[in-house]
């Protein structure tokens, strides 16, 4: 994947984030709220790991907020990053029927993710 591309983890992981620090809570307390290790709750939010379902609203109710209210950020950030020329994609899993041929590289994956932490960073402020 190209350095300008994330993937909506990634974005989510940062719009959770940034939602976390505002409301003051630590990554630790995060996790324990989510029924998760504070290692895997990590690898979400940094966009390592794929969100559930379960796992989004999981947060949301962490965060104390509505799942639509994190589901309707999570669209705007896309949108916002979409706008500035930095396409959002869903990876190819190992087990979809392209995935030998897609061509994904992890360490543009993250540089990506990097790309997206740092202009919703600049679009929360």
């Amino acid at each position: 994947m190209p350095s300008d591309q994330t993937t909506f983890s990634a974005v989510l992981g940062v719009v959770l984030a940034n939602l976390r620090k505002m409301k003051g809570i630590e990554q630790g307390e995060m996790a324990r709220k989510m029924g998760v290790s504070q290692a895997s709750y990590s690898r979400l939010e940094s966009g390592k790991s794929s969100f559930s379902v379960d796992q989004l609203y999981l947060a949301a109710q962490a965060l104390e907020i509505d799942g639509a209210e994190l589901t309707q950020r999570l669209n705007n950030a896309v949108k916002q990053l979409n706008v500035n020329g930095v396409p959002v994609i869903a990876p190819l899993r190992a087990n979809a029927t392209k995935a030998g041929e897609s061509g994904v590289d992890p360490g543009s994956m993250l540089m990506g993710a990097g790309l997206a932490a740092l202009l919703i960073g600049m679009l929360t402020k």
